[in-house]
């Protein structure tokens, strides 16, 4: 695909957040992820990984990932033996593991009731998702030995493993596994010492996307068209503006280069990929430009802002960034979750209040943030 990358910015970015991230400085003082926050009491490395395979499949759509975590830990309590695939190959079916799905839905997720309606954020594509963890565990036992790590015997290259387990290229692979959410289980295992640390490309999801496109590192104009505006449910603002329909070749590509930029420039995976879904989920969400506006989605144009357009009280995101420097673009959520549209809306208004120099505050996100 005709992607352009900027790796001269990207390597200066990228290097910034990666210091952060391992220092633990700045906006990543205190931040546990998901998957450390939602562990339950599993005693031995094998497990663990399976665990670990488990909570991968269901991070997809426009959820917040620790929901699924906390649902998780909601299943394994109540039905642990669902984690053993031997077990689940042998004595389960997808119809009894869709009840189990159901039984501890309520009161875990953000919806009410059973069923794929009262599932929550993970409604989507519900129904899909008992099959999926039946035949998926299947393969697991009949073909991997029942240890997902097995996967990974003699590997040194994320590649070379995605060929073993994808289910287009192969009989024994998973389901709802596909690059991206392999290269999130990849780093889950490898953050916890299970499998070796060999390249791997960050998971492309839209946080990644929205700082890469944000600061220029992807030039994507080649390949993007023109927002339309057919749909009544489309805001105005978006007409006109740069947009991009997501792929999987589009996404593919993306992370196979940042998999072979990040290892030529002596970075680290483990400290990028984190680094920037926190900054975008807890920074980028929060600024102004990227809101909805009255419980609908409508947005604030560069040309239409001025300082007396700004709310009152407005925390500015963008004083506690540490790349906010090389931020141009405003890249807005809901096109992305809603129709799969990326979309590159504005160019970046800078707050015209900065914060005092030499002042050191955290900052807190909104209750409703994500971070």
């Amino acid at each position: 695909m005709e992607i352009k990358f900027d790796e001269k910015v990207a390597l200066e970015v990228f290097r910034i957040i990666a210091d952060l991230w391992r220092e633990k400085k700045g906006i990543f003082e205190g931040v546990i992820l998901p998957q450390g926050r939602y562990v339950p009491k599993i005693s031995n490395d094998k497990d663990y990984a399976n665990w670990l395979f488990y909570a991968a499949l269901p991070m997809r759509g426009g959820l917040i990932s620790e929901d699924p975590f906390k649902w998780l830990l909601a299943l394994w309590e109540k039905f642990p033996e669902m984690f053993d695939p031997k077990i689940v190959s042998e004595k389960w079916s997808p119809e009894k593991i869709g009840e189990a799905f159901k039984a501890v839905t309520p009161g875990i997720l953000n919806g009410n009731g059973t069923g794929e309606k009262g599932a929550g954020a993970l409604s989507y594509k519900m129904a899909e998702h008992p099959k999926a963890w039946y035949e998926n565990s299947v393969n697991l036992h009949r073909y991997w030995g029942g240890d997902i790590r097995n996967v990974f015997w003699g590997c040194s290259d994320f590649e070379e493993a995605f060929r073993r387990i994808d289910y287009y290229r192969t009989d024994v692979g998973f389901k709802g596994m596909r690059r991206k959410i392999f290269s999130l289980f990849v780093i889950w295992l490898q953050e916890k010492n299970l499998i070796p640390i060999f390249p791997t490309p960050i998971p492309v999801d839209f946080h990644a996307l929205r700082v890469m496109i944000a600061t220029d590192i992807i030039r994507f104009e080649k390949v993007a068209k023109p927002f339309v505006c057919k749909n009544p449910k489309h805001p105005l603002q978006l007409e006109g503006k740069l947009s991009l329909r997501i792929s999987e070749r589009f996404i593919d590509a993306v992370a196979k280069w940042t998999q072979k930029f990040i290892w030529e420039n002596g970075l680290s995976h483990l400290d990028i990929n984190p680094a920037v879904w926190v900054l975008s989920r807890s920074l980028c969400a929060e600024h102004f430009q990227s809101g909805s506006r009255k419980g609908r989605i409508s947005y604030i144009e560069a040309n239409n802002l001025s300082a007396g357009y700004w709310p009152k009280k407005y925390k500015n995101p963008c004083d506690y960034c540490p790349i906010e420097s090389y931020c141009r673009w405003i890249v807005p959520s809901a096109p992305y979750y809603q129709w799969g549209l990326l979309v590159r809306l504005s160019e970046r208004v800078a707050y015209p209040v900065r914060r005092l120099p030499g002042f050191k505050g955290e900052y807190k996100p909104r209750k409703n943030s994500r971070r």
